[in-house]
């Protein structure tokens, strides 16, 4: 391989773009061009000092023991279904004491929003009274009363006012 075209390879190569035959061209070219090294050097110091150190072999039979301890650690786990229960008993002391505020916490929460409601529960059961007598007030339509009949406003007034429901 040439200089000019291992400075154009070199962006490349830092992405692992390069393929596989250009690559091991680029790295025998670089070990014995000092110029294309310090370009190298320029853009990725790291590579650089990559590039001029040899890769150890790869251990006879690395592979096959890898692939065995993998395998046998797989069949080792067992799969086992998500309990609350058992997640609870895994759990650390701070974390149920974390579950029992947040419990708590939501509890008081929640009687501070009901006796705050009250008030507001029991005007609502005195609308009825109130509602019976104008149905319409129920439902805050003043603004149709104006509607002329047989409009579309006028209609959907008198099936709220129906005694029946059906309008007639």
């Amino acid at each position: 391989m040439d200089c000019p075209t291992a400075q154009t390879n070199l962006s490349a190569y830092l992405r692992g773009d390069l393929p596989l035959d250009q690559r091991s061209a680029l790295v025998a070219h670089l070990r014995g061009c000092r110029i294309c090294l310090v370009s190298l050097a320029a853009v990725d110091p790291l590579a650089s000092v990559l590039v001029q150190t040899e890769t150890p072999p790869v251990p006879s039979g690395f592979e096959t023991r890898v692939l065995a301890a993998a395998r046998s650690r797989r069949s080792q786990v067992v799969a086992v279904a998500w309990s609350p229960l058992r997640w609870w008993r895994m759990a650390s002391a701070p974390m149920h004491a974390a579950a029992a505020a947040v419990l708590v916490v939501g509890l008081a929460a929640g009687l501070a929003i009901g006796w705050a409601a009250q008030p507001a529960a029991r005007q609502i059961a005195a609308t009825p009274a109130t509602a019976a007598v104008d149905p319409l007030a129920a439902y805050k339509l003043d603004y149709l009363n104006d509607a002329p009949d047989g409009s579309l406003a006028g209609t959907y007034l008198a099936l709220l006012t129906s005694p029946n429901g059906e309008g007639q």
